[in-house]
């Protein structure tokens, strides 16, 4: 992983989400919250090289997305949902390394700030003005 922990991470405050709603932003906090566990659990499981518990956390925040969201991405911005599902990817193949490394580049994009060409992945919830804005890996770990 890189040289700004996890853990450092889950600490930083959520970022104000302009033009939104308090209902969309309160939403918004509690699915980071339901989300952070798995995302840690996701991210220990890869960093012990325990493909099996790294494979269920994946699972937990599939379901996650799927209840939530209405689609199987926790992961709002499309560049984490690529990243997410490269992770699934390598899993399914019983690619620790390759999960190891997706999961390097989902947390780099916590790292900086988004792209103004970046588009938010599809999302059945309503969502409208925060479909895009997710906090720090961590509170998320978005």
């Amino acid at each position: 992983m890189s040289a700004i922990s996890l853990s450092s991470l889950v600490s930083q405050s959520l970022p104000p989400t302009p033009a939104s709603t308090s209902a969309e932003s309160t939403f918004l906090q509690k699915y980071y919250k339901e989300r952070q566990p798995d995302v840690l659990q996701l991210n220990e499981a890869l960093k012990s090289g325990n493909l099996s518990a790294a494979e269920q956390a994946y699972n937990n925040l599939v379901a996650l997305g799927n209840n939530v969201l209405h689609n199987g991405n926790p992961f709002l911005r499309s560049d984490r949902a690529l990243d997410f599902n490269a992770i699934g990817g390598a899993l399914q193949n019983g690619d620790l390394a390759g999960a190891q490394k997706a999961f390097a580049a989902l947390e780099s994009t916590f790292k900086q700030p988004p792209s103004a060409n970046l588009t938010p992945a599809p999302v059945s919830a309503n969502l409208s003005s925060a479909d895009g804005v997710e906090p720090n890996l961590v509170n998320l770990i978005a």
